[in-house]
């Protein structure tokens, strides 16, 4: 007796659309790509977080470079400017040890110029003079002028003299300045009062007006007090 074989149900078209519907991409298919997602998002944090830092490095390291060269020219300009002025010291020192080995440089030394004179007067066998010295006063200069620390002082000189001839008066002025910076303002050279036959009676009479200039520190401000040397 033969048998039928039996024969699978077909599944209905409606059945098959309502199969394909059930499945989930968040249930079904996320877990199988989630781990490489989580690696994926981690990389990329990882990357940004790595260009973040490497920029935020970089910016550091370009202002550490700008504020090194600044420095670096600032040390330039430095040395720069202590070179000129060593150049300066070793060219101008020995003209300024000159000028204070002359007396123009420093205090006024008068006791220094009595002497001088009393030794002029003896080498050159003048006849006796007389002078006066004013009080040192402080001379205004052109406000271009660059003194610094410094200020130009005078104090004024009048002198008589009794001449045998005009190169007394001339050789003394010449002597005189070689110990200090005396500028002649006004020097008039008259007969003598009394005539006499004598070859070394005085002949003629100078006078003359000159300044006694030195250079020394500024006078401290009225009311301020000097400012000790540094030790």
């Amino acid at each position: 007796m033969a048998q039928n074989p039996i024969q699978p149900a077909k599944q209905s078209p409606t059945a098959a659309k309502d199969a394909g519907l059930s499945r989930s991409f968040f249930r079904d298919d996320f877990p199988l790509i989630r781990k490489a997602g989580i690696l994926l998002g981690a990389s990329i944090a990882v990357s940004a977080a790595l260009v973040a830092g490497t920029g935020l490095l970089l910016s550091k390291q370009q202002a550490n470079l700008a504020l090194a060269e600044t420095h670096l020219q600032q040390a330039q300009g430095q040395y720069k400017q202590a070179e000129n002025e060593m150049n300066e010291i070793r060219e101008f020192q020995p003209r300024y040890e000159q000028l204070v080995r002359r007396g123009f440089v420093g205090e006024e030394k008068r006791l220094d110029a009595v002497e001088q004179i009393r030794h002029i007067q003896e080498d050159r066998k003048l006849f006796p003079l007389s002078y006066e010295i004013s009080p040192q006063q402080p001379f205004q200069v052109d406000p271009s002028v660059q003194t610094g620390e410094l200020e130009l002082r005078g104090s004024k000189i009048t002198l008589h003299m009794s001449l045998l001839h005009e190169m007394d008066l001339f050789n003394f002025l010449s002597d005189l300045s070689t110990k200090g910076l005396f500028a002649p303002q006004t020097c008039d050279i008259t007969a003598a009062d009394s005539a006499s036959d004598s070859k070394l009676a005085p002949r003629l009479r100078g006078e003359c007006t000159l300044y006694w200039i030195t250079m020394g520190p500024r006078a401290a401000p009225e009311g301020e007090a000097p400012q000790a040397p540094a030790q």
